[in-house]
């Protein structure tokens, strides 16, 4: 059996299970909409989760979802706010099953001349839950979003794999073609035999917030602002396992110790980092969320082989902190 082989085989079973798709959604701003340079993500997640709350909530909204005897069945707690779906204690703080990645332009003010366009991945069965995405995003147009709450209409959706998008909504009947194109496990190791084995620029397009814990100590992980790549691996491979085990059928089979050992070995070549500082108040807390992190660029070089796979998954799926508001999104 030649090494390529083993390759192969060792990263199929891996990444087996896993499976997404990838929406793009275009809105048609009729009145102005006003959004923040940066953190549009924290806008758009927000209101897409009140939006489905309203529709879906038979209960008294006073009602915790902690508490509530209908969270097993809930549209709005299966994909916005999943409370304790996942037995393992380790993944009792469970990752949404979707990501939004937001509109990366740093303009603050849309209207009909300039739509919005965003994208979102759905991982696993939350691909089931498409429209409960939909249905939300249509009402939220009529309630308005952003900082002015500018209404709009949902103009387009488009299913987006290999780089090839295609319209899967209709504005004028409102109806959504029923069409799957899957982005597998399979696939993306396909996909990764085809990147330099040996060399790797990361492209960070959103603030991305990555804390390490050297001590091992509870109570001691420090936010990372120039990262290593050890750092950045073993946060992917815990996000991955995380999206996987929840939302795939079970967790990546892979050596959680020996991928992060090897990891260390992989040198640092250029940094173009900056750091950026966003701060996120809570609607339910009096104090702020600290989303800041580091944008740019960072070459490592070495044996990056094994590590491939992850981090072509990553680039759907993000690494660190508050990806599902967007941040920790990369490019290769």
């Amino acid at each position: 059996m030649t090494p390529h082989s083993c390759w192969c085989i060792i990263f199929i079973a891996m990444l087996e299970a896993f499976r997404l798709a990838h929406y793009r959604f275009t809105l048609i701003p009729e009145t102005i909409i006003r959004m923040p340079e940066f953190n549009k993500g924290t806008v758009l997640r927000g209101a897409f989760g009140s939006s489905l709350r309203r529709l879906v909530c038979s209960m008294n909204k006073g009602i915790s979802c902690d508490s509530c005897i209908l969270k097993e069945k809930c549209a709005y707690i299966l994909i916005f706010n999943p409370v304790g779906i996942n037995p393992a204690r380790r993944l009792q703080n469970v990752p949404r099953g979707y990501i939004l990645k937001p509109p990366l332009e740093e303009e603050i003010e849309y209207s009909s001349n300039m739509p919005i366009s965003f994208e979102m991945v759905l991982v696993g069965d939350r691909i089931n839950y498409l429209p409960y995405v939909i249905v939300p995003i249509i009402e939220l147009g009529k309630v308005g979003i952003g900082l002015n709450r500018g209404r709009f209409i949902l103009r387009n959706i488009s299913i987006i794999k290999n780089g090839i998008s295609e319209s899967i909504y209709d504005s004028e009947s409102n109806t959504v073609k029923n069409i799957h194109k899957l982005i597998t496990g399979s696939e993306l190791i396909e996909y990764a035999k085809k990147i330099n084995q040996h060399r790797i620029t990361l492209h960070f397009l959103t603030p991305t917030r990555i804390k390490y814990n050297p001590t091992g100590e509870k109570g001691k992980s420090e936010v990372v602002r120039i990262p290593e790549f050890h750092h950045f691996i073993r946060r992917l491979r815990d996000r991955i396992n995380a999206l996987s085990a929840t939302y795939c059928g079970g967790p990546i089979n892979v050596d959680f110790k020996g991928i992060a050992e090897k990891a260390m070995a992989i040198k640092t070549r250029e940094v173009n980092l900056r750091w950026i500082d966003i701060k996120r108040k809570r609607k339910t807390q009096p104090i702020q969320h600290d989303q800041s992190g580091f944008m740019g660029k960072i070459t490592f070089e070495g044996a990056l082989t094994e590590f491939l796979p992850l981090i072509v998954l990553g680039e759907y799926v993000h690494v660190g902190e508050d990806a599902v508001f967007g941040n920790g999104w990369y490019r290769y």
